[in-house]
């Protein structure tokens, strides 16, 4: 390697190093530990929580009971108590427990509600023989809320993915930026330790006035866009310091520099294996598979109220508790409740039939999409490290071509300005290396996104 390319890389890595390196993974870690959009999505196992406790509420025991007394003349014409204790049991059939108490006094009671003074205790079961057999509302939302903790778990997780590329990204283009600033300083100072020697040399009577002009716009236009790298580095720390923040809701200033870019890279496994892992690892993909089985099981629901709602229930009753338990009654019935057209339950089962096969073509879609970000992210791999073998080939190519100019100028037979657009040049072949550096990064840190490894 020739001085001038140990001279530029050298400085640029002093440069870099000058402050405290950041790490990529402490960034990404300090982006996880507090970034809002994160606490915000950590609510939803809590809130999948309370949807479980919720939908198991509805088979909590229901306790009913009504008091009501009537009097005429200083006498009870109605003096009646029915409580009752109502358990619905998450099983086949549905089934519904019943406990209760009444007790019927009175001169104008209805004589089925009379009891003796003791009252009367009944238990008792009550279930569907057609709709409701296998599900029902429910036992439909308990299945339900059950698939919510992966649902949230999924949901964070594709948070969490999105939110750690994008920084990643924002990350990259910071170092490249930075890079891209060391490289404009260490130019800058070559030619300006040039206009000095060719100053001097001027001034001695060994130089044409004319060379030190030269130079001396060069100088100037190396500072110029020095200065534009300035400003593309300044916003790329800005970028990558919006996604660190405080517990408290407060942002945190990006301090230290990042790491330097990437100088090479494997090339990505088959595709084959690539999709395969995505397909498992993606959590959008899961997601869609919950959403697809909620869809089934509303699918189900709407089926099971295309039947008829029959009851049966029956309850043994102790007519006389004063008298002790002894051979207790019994009591047996039917309920029907159903509307005759059906109308309403054939447009649910119409609803949750569209509805499960959106689920199922979403599905699709996302298993394509997966496969395109994984193919995209391959690519972008492979062409990254091909950029950037052909960048280190111009950049060793440019540096011959400065040596070279700047012996024929040493030797009389070359010109200022010739060695000057020959070390543009060289400077061109530098930005391109340092861009193929940071677009092979960014392309790894896509790929490890898309295969749902990040």
């Amino acid at each position: 390697m020739t001085l001038l390319v140990r001279a530029v890389l050298f400085m640029t890595c002093v440069q870099i190093a000058t402050s405290q390196t950041l790490e990529l993974t402490s960034f990404l870690a300090e982006v996880e530990k507090a970034h809002p959009s994160l606490r915000a999505a950590q609510f939803e196992p809590e809130l999948a929580e309370a949807e479980i406790r919720n939908a198991l509420g509805r088979f909590d025991p229901v306790l009913n009971a009504q008091y009501q007394y009537k009097d005429k003349d200083g006498l009870d014409k109605i003096n009646t108590f029915d409580a009752a204790v109502e358990l619905p049991i998450n099983t086949l059939f549905g089934p519904k427990v019943k406990a209760g108490f009444s007790r019927g006094l009175g001169t104008s009671i209805n004589p089925e509600s009379s009891t003796a003074l003791a009252g009367e205790a009944s238990l008792g079961i009550s279930l569907p023989l057609f709709q409701g057999i296998f599900t029902d509302a429910r036992r439909n939302n308990l299945r339900k809320a059950y698939l919510r903790p992966e649902l949230a778990q999924a949901q964070f997780r594709q948070e969490r993915n999105n939110l750690l590329r994008a920084a990643a990204m924002a990350y990259w283009t910071w170092s490249e930026a930075e890079t891209a600033v060391a490289v404009a300083d260490t130019l800058l100072e070559l030619a300006e330790r040039r206009l000095a020697q060719i100053s001097r040399r001027a001034r001695a009577g060994e130089s044409a006035v004319i060379d030190s002009i030269e130079i001396a716009q060069e100088v100037l236009r190396r500072r110029g866009e020095r200065f534009r790298a300035m400003r593309m580095a300044e916003q790329a720390r800005v970028d990558a310091s919006v996604f660190l923040w405080n517990g408290d809701g407060t942002p945190v200033p990006l301090n230290g520099a990042p790491i330097a870019l990437p100088e090479s890279g494997s090339p990505p496994e088959a595709d084959d294996a690539l999709i395969s892992r995505a397909r498992t690892l993606r959590p959008e993909l899961r997601r869609a598979e919950v959403l697809q089985q909620t869809a089934r099981l509303d699918q189900d629901l709407a089926r099971e109220l295309m039947r008829p709602f029959v009851e049966a229930e029956a309850s043994l009753l102790s007519s006389d508790l004063a008298k002790g338990v002894g051979s207790p009654d019994y009591k047996v019935g039917f309920r029907v409740a159903q509307p005759l057209l059906f109308r309403s339950a054939s447009a649910q089962n119409q609803v949750a039939d569209i509805t499960v096969q959106r689920a199922d073509l979403q599905k699709i879609i996302i298993e394509r999409t997966i496969d395109a970000d994984v193919q995209n992210a391959a690519i972008a791999v492979r062409r990254a490290l091909e950029r950037l073998d052909a960048a280190i080939t111009e950049t060793n190519l440019s540096r011959l071509m400065v040596l070279a100019e700047q012996r024929r100028l040493e030797a009389g037979e070359g010109t200022l300005l010739t060695l000057n657009i020959r070390e543009r040049f060289f400077a061109e072949a530098l930005q391109r290396r340092v861009t193929a550096q940071a677009d092979l990064a960014r392309a790894l840190m896509l790929l490890r996104w898309a295969t749902g490894t990040i």
